[in-house]
């Protein structure tokens, strides 16, 4: 895999990463140190089932054919989601590269809400906007258009659309930075991250559309709104 379209936005240890939950009212950003990491290539091949639930070889899409949102699951292994994350200290980074080229993704960031929405209209599968293909991020060369950050509790979908004329074989070439973290507890340093004066990799997770996400369970703090006081910063990062 190529990933020199991607590199520049790995992050090194001892970097700041704000983890942006988009809300009006209720959204914010939970800052973390960046520990360590490793790096992680994954080849995904989607899989059908036979009604003995034995793990075919290959799976395909039907010609010009939609697949409703569905999680990446590795039935061999019974899980159902290979991009959930159960160790609170740990985020990721997700890439990921398709073929055939024409095949279609859309994006469903928590797995309940679509995203790259228009404001007139919601994305349904098939439409002719809100997806990345092939052609945008090919397998050996993913682009930095699919990039995800992925939380623990956080769970991600993907819909289908094969527009071509044959049945097609989906396959994914994802790369994972999985990052060891930790929340940065210093007033002083967040206040300066939110006033733009300490360098750091802001992340804004799924979209602009707002979610619901249990910070201060998950974390032990709570989201920063962008304009926090002082006093409201500290009181998000105490520990309860």
């Amino acid at each position: 895999m190529d990933i020199s379209r991607i590199e520049h936005l790995f992050l090194k240890e001892n970097y700041l990463l704000a983890l942006n939950f988009p809300g009006v009212d209720e959204g914010g950003i939970l800052p973390l140190r960046i520990l360590a990491r490793e790096m992680i290539q994954y080849k995904y091949q989607a899989v059908t089932e036979t009604n003995e639930g034995a793990r075919t070889t290959t799976g395909t899409i039907a010609a010009d054919t939609q697949e409703d949102s569905s999680r990446l699951t590795l039935s061999t292994f019974n899980l159902d989601n290979i991009l959930r994350i159960n160790n609170c200290n740990n985020v990721y980074q997700v890439f990921m590269g398709i073929k055939p080229s024409a095949i279609r993704q859309y994006l469903y960031y928590p797995f309940e809400k679509s995203r790259r929405n228009l404001d007139v209209k919601s994305i349904f599968t098939k439409s002719p906007y809100g997806y990345i293909d092939g052609f945008e991020s090919p397998y050996n060369y993913p682009s930095e258009q699919t990039e995800m950050w992925i939380p623990k509790d956080v769970d991600v979908g993907f819909a289908w659309h094969n527009p071509l004329s044959t049945a097609e074989q989906i396959d994914i070439n994802l790369f994972i930075v999985r990052y060891l973290i930790k929340v940065v507890r210093d007033a002083d340093t967040v206040e300066s991250i939110l006033k733009g004066k300490t360098p750091t990799r802001v992340a804004t997770l799924g979209g602009i559309d707002s979610f619901t996400y249990d910070a201060r369970n998950v974390f032990n703090a709570d989201l920063i709104a962008f304009d926090s006081s002082r006093e409201e910063i500290e009181a998000a990062l105490a520990m309860k």
